[in-house]
């Protein structure tokens, strides 16, 4: 990948993470040397899940995915030697994440009491939307234009069906690329990110532009 994904994880990361869920991986060689620490990532993913989703996060997964990226661009600093525990320590990013998702659910509240107190704060009717909807998707475009076309098709075929044909779909891709279901999901979340990041980058300057 190209572009803003440079700064993206690397294998590294991945090896580091998968070294801090199964500590005898080091070790192991052969085609199972994974198995272990995919399971456990796995299992710590949907107990995460868990967690936030019973707090009331909407976006629980996405949630619980941003956790282990998080984990996993720390995990090579993580001394085993303190005896860290692999869940407690995702639990403890997961438990920061999730006060600041309490932050940003608060101001989106604060926003909309705000629209319906004073409605001139938000305009119902803006006559620069369409100006507006066509930057991003340009930007969109051009964010797009990134990746490889590798990448591209996996972005858009991962959301490309719904409900069980999705859940098939996915199963399909990870078979393809080479990765379990999870790890998939997490690469794809970890795109979407990054993708994000860039559309916002290039929209604000570009209607802040268009508002001279």
């Amino acid at each position: 990948m190209t572009g803003p994904l440079r700064r993206s994880l690397t294998e590294q990361s991945w090896g580091a993470l998968y070294d801090f869920l199964d500590p005898n991986r080091p070790g192991k060689t052969g085609p199972g040397r994974d198995e272990a620490a995919a399971a456990r990532c796995l299992e710590v993913t949907r107990k995460l899940a868990v967690f936030f989703a019973s707090r009331g996060c909407g976006e629980a997964d996405d949630l619980a995915a941003e956790t282990i990226l998080r984990v996993a661009g720390k995990a090579a600093q993580i001394a085993r030697s303190t005896g860290e525990d692999p869940l407690g320590y995702f639990f403890g990013v997961a438990r920061n994440i999730y006060l600041e998702w309490l932050r940003d659910a608060r101001r989106e509240t604060v926003k909309r009491e705000s629209a319906l107190r004073d409605p001139t704060v938000h305009p119902v009717h803006d006559a620069n939307s369409w100006r507006n909807e066509e930057a991003v998707h340009r930007c969109l475009d051009r964010c797009m234009a990134t990746l490889t076309g590798t990448a591209r098709r996996l972005l858009v075929s991962y959301y490309s069906d719904e409900k069980a044909a999705k859940i098939e779909r996915h199963r399909r891709l990870a078979e393809e690329f080479g990765k379990s279901v999870n790890a998939l999901r997490i690469e794809v979340h970890r795109m979407r990110k990054v993708l994000r990041q860039c559309v916002l980058g290039c929209v604000q300057p570009a209607l802040a532009g268009g508002s001279r």
